[in-house]
């Protein structure tokens, strides 16, 4: 037992990503405290971040400071898409979206610099488990016991987060521990069960349609990691499944909807769409289109135009159009696939980035949600381990 726990601090200590993982975790834990039970809105982790940054701006130069060429041109589209539309106090809280934007670039390309990331990431899972099972068993008492801190909303909507701050994190999250959990068990056989267990249980809780679709993938994943969608009875019941969705599709989700006082009231006065997309539609309908309808040129059409975020649709890919245009997007994702997708593809692969695709194209803080971004490294170590390992169905 002694030689066990030595062997994991080992692992944790002296081991940057793991430290600073704890380091997130533990910061955006306490200025959640802060902010939801004393009403102080002292930003403890957007200062920890801003230091993280830092960091990482150093170990990039220090070892290929080309890497950083796009954070360039992506910088310059951001200016050429702001000089001239906005005035001072507007253009300095942009700046601080695209500081948030580019966060996740630079943990990638952090991590892309290190030296032996195969130990330093059995670290990092040390911690990612450990948290999932410290969180899920924060959201069964927060469900049990009623308590505030733990709720995911802070209107009557039903949910539970734990630890984590906010709802679209939670959902990512968890998406990665339930294929990690599912992984783990099923794939490399490893005696993760009670992993497994909990995080299943705790995504039933979270309250987040986003989870649903997260769900619908892992299944998928199951589907075909045991050829059930070859099995005739599968497949005559999947057809069922889907005929009775696609006949009975609106009274289904008018049930769903009913079992919500929010959605209830946001159905009734909006309409079935906004009710699924939680007001995104109305959003980009009414204000972010008319505004670049107004206010746009060609040149922000190639370079963004994202005058006032407040006016963001929250889907992320036009959101990401919306704040660096044509020519940014495609530099930022190239640039965010080139550092993430370091692993060799497989179906397990492929349908956790499908998921994560979807999520982050029709929901937002995908790509500006700072704890997100250490998540992700997880993701891609985990990735990159199962692709040397060839456990990677």
């Amino acid at each position: 037992m002694i030689t066990r726990v030595k062997s994991i601090s080992n692992s944790i200590f002296g081991n940057p990503l793991a430290i600073l993982f704890v380091l997130l975790v533990t910061t955006e834990f306490i200025y959640k405290v802060l902010i939801k039970e004393f009403g102080i809105d002292f930003k403890i982790s957007a200062g920890f971040k801003v230091m993280l940054q830092g960091l990482f701006f150093l170990q990039i130069v220090k070892t290929n400071y080309k890497t950083l060429r796009p954070l360039l041109v992506l910088l310059g589209c951001f200016f050429l898409g702001q000089l001239g539309n906005v005035d001072t106090p507007t253009l300095q809280k942009n700046l601080w979206f695209f500081d948030k934007y580019i966060f996740i670039l630079l943990a990638l390309m952090y991590v892309n610099t290190l030296e032996n990331r195969s130990a330093h990431f059995r670290g990092l899972a040390i911690c990612f488990e450990g948290f999932m099972i410290v969180n899920s068993i924060a959201i069964f008492l927060g469900f049990i016991l009623q308590i505030n801190l733990f709720e995911t909303y802070s209107s009557a909507r039903f949910g539970y987060d734990g630890l984590i701050l906010r709802s679209g994190a939670a959902s990512y999250i968890y998406i990665i521990g339930l294929f990690y959990a599912v992984h783990q068990v099923f794939v490399v056989k490893s005696k993760q069960r009670l992993l497994l267990v909990v995080t299943v249980l705790a995504s039933f809780l979270l309250g987040t349609k986003a989870i649903v679709i997260g769900w619908v993938f892992v299944i998928l994943y199951v589907m075909f990691l045991y050829n059930w969608h070859k099995n005739r009875v599968v497949q005559l019941l999947f057809l069922a499944l889907c005929a009775i969705l696609i006949i009975f599709w609106e009274p289904l989700l008018e049930y769903a909807f009913s079992l919500s006082d929010t959605f209830k009231r946001l159905y009734e006065q909006e309409g079935l769409f906004t009710a699924i997309f939680s007001l995104r539609d109305v959003h980009l309908m009414e204000e972010m289109i008319p505004l670049m309808q107004e206010q746009w040129t060609w040149k922000n059409y190639l370079f963004g135009g994202g005058f006032n975020m407040h006016w963001r649709s929250q889907f992320g890919l036009l959101d990401l159009f919306y704040f660096f245009g044509i020519v940014g997007m495609g530099v930022y994702l190239w640039t965010f696939w080139k550092n993430f997708v370091t692993f060799r593809r497989s179906i397990f692969t492929n349908m956790v980035l499908g998921c994560l695709f979807v999520l982050m194209a029709l929901s937002a803080h995908f790509f500006y949600e700072t704890i997100l971004a250490f998540y992700l490294v997880f993701l891609k170590g985990y990735f990159e381990e199962t692709s040397k390992s060839a456990i990677i169905h």
